[in-house]
């Protein structure tokens, strides 16, 4: 019994002392934000999305989730290419495949930490890595029904890195722009948003 408190008493101390904690994980502030998105072999479009802020899990570092949305279309010269490639596999000369088209979905949900340095000012810039899982959908007459829909049809996982400024104008509303890459697959994409955000009070145990 003696050696098993000697043993409990370092875990103890290094639970206390630990940088990281997620006890305190709350929701502290909500925004939306609306941008442009530019994906590869995609034509660039719109994107709207929504983030919560968990607060702090380590100095300086805090835990945010979001959930994105955006549709387009695969870009004329991409169509082009694979109708092409189709037509030079066709044995009957006279039989062509015509181009249409092809749109694509993506609602995508992620999960980053990210750091921003602590001090009372209120412009707060900050940078981050996190993982995304992209809810892929695509549709169109020159690929519906083929095994071509069903491989672009997909749930694809990856990572992201964004970075930006946040603005605090009162006690519960800031303004908030980033940049974001995505790397997910074959699927890669550049974005810039811009955004408003609802801070609900004060973080429980701070």
């Amino acid at each position: 019994m003696a050696g098993a408190a000697i043993c409990a008493q370092p875990a103890a101390a290094f639970a206390q002392g630990s940088l990281i904690s997620l006890d305190r994980l709350q929701i502290i502030s909500l925004g939306a934000s609306v941008g442009t998105i530019v994906p590869s072999q995609i034509a660039p479009t719109k994107v709207f999305s929504t983030q919560a802020d968990y607060g702090p899990i380590a100095p300086g570092w805090r835990l945010s989730f979001s959930v994105s949305y955006w549709e387009s279309r695969f870009r004329d010269g991409v169509v082009q290419t694979f109708v092409d490639s189709l037509n030079k596999s066709l044995t009957d000369t006279t039989a062509r495949v015509q181009p249409s088209r092809i749109e694509v979905f993506d609602v995508t949900f992620g999960g980053d930490a990210r750091y921003t340095p602590v001090y009372s000012g209120a412009i707060k810039p900050f940078a981050g890595l996190g993982v995304a899982a992209h809810v892929v959908n695509v549709e169109g007459k020159l690929i519906k029904g083929t095994f071509v829909e069903q491989r672009l049809d997909d749930i694809a996982f990856g990572v992201y890195g964004t970075a930006g400024l946040g603005l605090r104008l009162s006690r519960s509303v800031g303004l908030e722009a980033s940049l974001r890459a995505d790397l997910a697959g074959g699927l890669h994409s550049a974005q810039a948003r811009a955004g408003a955000t609802y801070y609900f009070g004060r973080i429980r145990g701070m």
